[in-house]
C-alpha cells in the first residue's frame, strides 16, 4: 500500500533539486516560537551613586553585553523613599528582573553570573569562585572596618564613603592609628599573598582557566580600592599584578570603567 503523503512530505522538484516547503515552514514556526519563549528579561539595578556594593553587578552586565537600567540615587534622594520602596530589607542593591526583586549583594551577583554563564564550568571551578567571594567578604570587613565616631550621636553609624575617606586620609597624613597599621602592614599583605597563591594554583590567566568569571570581578573590585589607597600595593605581588592587567583590558571591562560615571568611591 502507497504511504498517505502528509503536509511534511510535499516535495516539489525543480530542476532536479528537491525542495521540502512544508518542513522550511514547520522551522520557521518553531523558530519564531523559540525566539517568543526566551526573550531576554528586563533588567533593573538600584543603587547609590558611586560604585560600592552595586560594582560588581555592573561590571557583570558589562562583561556579558547585557542590556538593563542603571537606576541610582543620592542618600538624600534614598532617604524620602526608603519607606515605601519594594528594598526586602530596605537596603539597596536590589536587581528587578521582569518586575521581581532581588535583594543582597553577593545573592545579586551570584544570580546575575550563573544566568550569563559566569561562576565557573564545573563544581571544582564554582567551589574556587565562592573560596574568592569568601576572601573578598574577609577583606571587606577589614578594609573597611568602622572607625568609631567621637559625636555619641554618630558613634554607629558610619556610611561606606565615609569609612574609606577616613582610610584614605589616614594615609595622606601618616596617621600611625592601630587600625590603619594593622590592615596596611600585617593584614593586606598577608591577604594578597594568600589570594596570589590560590592564582596560582590555577595554572591559567584567570583564577579559573583562561576564561573571567565572577571570581575575577571579585578581585579587581577589591583591587580598585587597594589601589586607590595604596597605587604601589600590587608590585610586589606580579602575578596578581598582571591578573589585574589582564582583566581591565578586558574590552568590555575596558569600555565599561571608561564609561561609567567618575565617582570617588
Amino acid at each position: 500500500l502507497a504511504k498517505r503523503p502528509t503536509r511534511y512530505d510535499s516535495l516539489c522538484f525543480e530542476g532536479g533539486h528537491a525542495q521540502l516547503h512544508e518542513s522550511s515552514w514547520a522551522v520557521a514556526q518553531f523558530s519564531r516560537s523559540s525566539a517568543e519563549k526566551f526573550t531576554m528579561p528586563t533588567y533593573k539595578l538600584s543603587y547609590f551613586e558611586g560604585r560600592g556594593l552595586g560594582e560588581l553587578s555592573r561590571y557583570l552586565f558589562a562583561l556579558a553585553g547585557v542590556e538593563y537600567e542603571d537606576k541610582r540615587y543620592s542618600r538624600e534622594e534614598w532617604a524620602k523613599i526608603k519607606e515605601g520602596h519594594p528594598s526586602p530589607f530596605g537596603v539597596l542593591p536590589i536587581l528587578e528582573v521582569d518586575g521581581k526583586v532581588y535583594c543582597q549583594s553577593f545573592a545579586i551577583a551570584q544570580y546575575l553570573a550563573r544566568t550569563f554563564g559566569l561562576t565557573g564550568k564545573t563544581n571544582e571551578e564554582e567551589y574556587k569562585v565562592i573560596v574568592i567571594q569568601g576572601a573578598f567578604t574577609d577583606f571587606g570587613l577589614k578594609f573597611f572596618a568602622p572607625m568609631q565616631e567621637q559625636d555619641p550621636e554618630k558613634k554607629n553609624i558610619v556610611t561606606f564613603a565615609a569609612v574609606l575617606q577616613q582610610i584614605r586620609s589616614s594615609v595622606e597624613r601618616d596617621y600611625t592609628a592601630a587600625l590603619q597599621k594593622d590592615v596596611s602592614e600585617n593584614f593586606l599583605p598577608a591577604w594578597l599573598r594568600s589570594l596570589e597563591e590560590l592564582f596560582k594554583q590555577g595554572k591559567g590567566k584567570f583564577f579559573v582557566g583562561d576564561s573571567l568569571t565572577l571570581g575575577d570581578l571579585f578581585f579587581l573590585h577589591a583591587a580598585e580600592y587597594i589601589k586607590a589607597a595604596s597605587p604601589q600595593a600590587l608590585d610586589q605581588f606580579p602575578e596578581l599584578s598582571g591578573l589585574f592587567d589582564r582583566i581591565v583590558a578586558n574590552p568590555k571591562i575596558a569600555e565599561w570603567r571608561a564609561k561609567r560615571p567618575v565617582t570617588e568611591f
